[in-house]
């Protein structure tokens, strides 16, 4: 991707993404199944995953971000866009 290309994308972002790299947990189906991702980028409204299984999930969905010690954040989040091993996603709480 050129510089150009790059700061175009980020031209439409309503905020900007800090990158991180934090293991995340999408939890559907009422809590019934759950998805293991890498958190690599978030911003106040949304986020980009990685991980492989991407194509299984809902429009929508808990995503649990884990932290050193054990625990998690969780945040109701909606599938915008999905690719083979990427996504990105818009919190919606």
């Amino acid at each position: 991707m050129t510089l150009k290309s790059s700061a175009a994308a980020a031209e439409k972002r309503r905020a900007l993404r800090l990158r991180r790299h934090r293991l995340a947990l999408c939890v559907f189906n009422e809590g019934g199944s759950s998805l293991d991702v890498a958190l690599r980028n978030i911003s106040p409204l949304g986020a980009r995953l990685v991980g492989d299984g991407l194509f299984r999930l809902p429009d929508t969905f808990e995503l649990r971000i884990l932290d050193s010690v054990g625990g998690y954040s969780a945040r109701n989040a909606r599938l915008v866009w999905s690719a083979a091993t990427a996504a990105g996603i818009e919190f919606i709480d």
